[in-house]
């Protein structure tokens, strides 16, 4: 199956993301725009993996997750992967700073690593992918979209937890799944925790 590690959106924030980027489809362009309901961040993309490793992932990410507080992500502005000349991925970034999810991120890749799983080679850049090119774009079409979302504030993401999903490619697209959960609890809530220990 194919999975990846991520995070959902607030509603809000999908529908503010929705609202923006309708303006930009009014531009035309081959593009497969992302289903509002489909909005997230992709963590860390695992790729086809075999159903009897989910348990490793499983356990492996409840350790990360348990090293982790809690924190938040403001989206803002808009981009393209790999760039606006001839881009093939759009999306909306998050203000910095952006300390805390990449560090929640390269705990996950590392204990994957250990697990023996690839290391992603492309670095980590926190983004909603809102869209794929689908061929020829019209001149400068990139940085029309770069500029309609340029400054706008897109709502904050409450970063408690992050999900293993499946993802199902069908004739309408990709289809996620979440398979399990991972809650965010940082070394102040485990102190606690400890402390009630008898």
């Amino acid at each position: 199956m194919r999975a990846f590690l991520g995070m959902g959106l607030p509603a809000d924030v999908r529908e503010t993301i929705a609202s923006a980027i309708e303006q930009v489809r009014g531009l035309h362009a081959p593009v497969a725009w992302t289903a509002p309901k489909d909005l997230h961040i992709t963590l860390i993309f695992l790729g086809e993996t075999l159903p009897e490793r989910v348990p490793l992932v499983e356990r492996e990410m409840r350790v990360v997750a348990s090293g982790i507080d809690p924190f938040s992500l403001t989206g803002e502005g808009g981009g393209a992967f790999p760039g606006t000349r001839n881009p093939r991925v759009l999306w909306v970034g998050f203000l910095e700073p952006l300390e805390l999810v990449r560090q929640l991120q390269q705990n996950m890749e590392d204990a994957l690593l250990m697990a023996g799983f690839p290391r992603e080679i492309r670095p980590f850049h926190p983004h909603i992918t809102v869209g794929r090119t689908r061929g020829a774009l019209p001149p400068a079409w990139g940085e029309r979209f770069v500029q309609a979302l340029s400054g706008k504030r897109f709502g904050v993401v409450p970063v408690s937890s992050f999900t293993l999903y499946e993802s199902r490619l069908g004739p309408g697209g990709a289809v996620y799944t979440p398979l399990c959960d991972f809650r965010l609890e940082g070394s102040g809530k485990r102190e606690t925790r400890e402390e009630k220990e008898p």
